[in-house]
């Protein structure tokens, strides 16, 4: 779906059934396979993460995941991770992965447009184009996690190794009540689809600002190695839209 609608309905998407629907499929504890536009991405979740697939929402206009605790989405296996926080880390042993812990009250979203970057209006044609998007009034509703820019700051910036990190301070309204008002979201192409994966962290559970860095890296390292670049070249343009993902 489109990016700032699926961050907004976050909350709403816990109550979904668990069912593979259409446009899901190949669910593992730890992964699942979405379709956005056509084509096919796959989330893996992080080292002590597992998918929630109640939460897993899929429509014409893209897709939507959380990954949280194991225990927490009624699988007790902490699942192996692809990739750790930084590229070209060595994915940990099983009983490594075992160990790994998420922080209580945490948990990560990933969310896949029907488009790239480069199908998109001038706001968003390449990363460079969205980082300067995401300081504007129609870009802070982007990366807000309510869809409003009302109270929405971007306190940092980044690009690198094809990312573009975002470190937003959210005080608008909120779709879960408790959230830490500041957080990490990251942008990035997977199989020619613009992905977005973002924390969400309550404000009492002990995340620091580099804690959630390296969560939000360590899946978006994940999701790339779930999706090596050969897949790419199976990906299918989507129409373009007329107006950047939100």
């Amino acid at each position: 779906m489109r990016i700032s609608k699926a961050l907004a309905a976050s909350a709403l998407l816990l109550v979904l059934a668990a069912c593979e629907q259409p446009g899901v499929s190949g669910s593992t504890p730890t992964q699942t396979t979405v379709t956005a536009g056509g084509q096919r991405v796959t989330i893996l979740a992080p080292a002590g993460f597992c998918v929630d697939q109640r939460s897993t929402s899929v429509t014409s206009t893209g897709a939507f995941v959380m990954v949280s605790d194991c225990a927490l989405v009624g699988d007790t296996r902490a699942p192996r991770a692809a990739a750790a926080a930084h590229p070209g880390d060595a994915a940990p042993a099983p009983e490594q992965a075992a160990a790994a812990k998420p922080p209580i009250g945490a948990a990560l979203t990933a969310s896949v447009s029907p488009t790239g970057l480069g199908q998109m209006t001038a706001a968003t044609r390449s990363l460079h184009d969205l980082a300067a998007y995401a300081k504007t009034p129609p870009g802070l509703a982007v990366v807000a996690r309510s869809g409003q820019s009302q109270g929405v700051r971007v306190l940092e910036s980044a690009e690198r190794g094809g990312v573009l990190y975002l470190y937003v301070e959210d005080r608008g309204p909120q779709p879960i009540a408790g959230l830490e008002p500041r957080f990490w979201r990251a942008f990035f192409e997977v199989n020619g689809r613009l992905t977005a994966v973002s924390e969400l962290a309550f404000a009492d559970g002990g995340l620091d600002k580099q804690s959630g860095l390296n969560l939000v890296t360590a899946f978006v390292n994940a999701i790339k190695a779930a999706n090596p670049p050969a897949a790419a070249a199976t990906a299918q343009p989507a129409p373009a839209s007329g107006r950047p993902a939100g």
